[in-house]
């Protein structure tokens, strides 16, 4: 009431996002974020990988596979990006890119991911994020480092089950590397997607031969680094979805074909 001598009740001051230095009753613990990466380097290989928001599921079926792997490939050649390897998981993905024009990757994966994000919302009747904060970049410096990054991505289908054979898994570039032939072609049905892989430097690091076959299985089915799956484990999070291998229906279902001729423009 006017002219009463009764204080006018004080609006609550605006939480600043500091709060927690003025109560220290309330411990806060932000969510790690991966660092970005602004200076990025031409024509040097990064390994690129992002795992679901609250680790959920990414790919369910196996046309949301090879949906996203013909954007990836379409994706590639717009922005100019070399693709030595790639694995799909059920709740994460892993690339080893190399750029030719400084900022590719950042630009490649911002339309990769939100493309997929609203295709799977559109799916699934839902809205909101489908990947977890921005993809993690981890620059290869060394011939060792590389060979160690690629073997790691190609066994992830198999981690948990070492009596499988990574070689044979649909949603890798491992089939490539087998056949020592750079177009990789996923069939699935009435979807399709191809995908060129860059393939010089995998068979200067392992001295493989231009062409021909090369006995890549056997380099699959040697043991794991420990120490690079336990630093990539530790930025992925410990899961309670545990990544799983894309099912493909059935045997006969999803088809792989590898040649030297390219169908899309190089």
């Amino acid at each position: 009431m006017r002219g009463s001598g009764v204080n006018k009740i004080e609006r609550p001051r605006k939480i600043v996002e500091n709060f927690s230095l003025q109560n220290t009753l309330i411990d806060v613990r932000p969510q790690p974020d991966p660092p970005r990466v602004r200076k990025w380097k031409c024509r040097q290989v990064y390994h690129v990988y992002q795992r679901g928001s609250q680790r959920q599921s990414t790919f369910v079926r196996p046309a949301d596979s090879i949906l996203y792997l013909d954007r990836l490939d379409v994706l590639a050649r717009r922005y100019k990006i070399r693709i030595h390897a790639f694995c799909l998981m059920s709740n994460h993905v892993h690339f080893m890119l190399e750029p030719l024009r400084r900022g590719a990757i950042s630009r490649l994966m911002q339309f990769l991911q939100s493309q997929h994000a609203r295709y799977i919302n559109g799916l699934n009747h839902t809205a909101g994020h489908l990947w977890h904060h921005h993809f993690h970049a981890k620059l290869i410096k060394s011939r060792s480092q590389y060979c160690e990054t690629l073997l790691y991505i190609e066994r992830n289908p198999v981690a948990g089950n070492p009596h499988k054979q990574a070689h044979l898994y649909a949603y890798s570039s491992a089939a490539a590397h087998v056949a020592n032939q750079p177009l990789l072609t996923i069939t699935h049905k009435r979807h399709r997607a191809q995908v060129k892989l860059h393939l010089d430097r995998w068979r200067k690091e392992f001295e493989f031969p231009q062409t021909g076959g090369v006995d890549w299985p056997a380099w699959l089915r040697s043991p794991r680094n420990a120490t690079h799956a336990r630093e990539v484990a530790s930025l992925m999070g410990k899961t309670r979805n545990h990544p799983r291998a894309i099912p493909t229906a059935s045997a006969n279902s999803c088809a792989i074909f590898v040649r030297a001729a390219t169908a899309r423009g190089s």
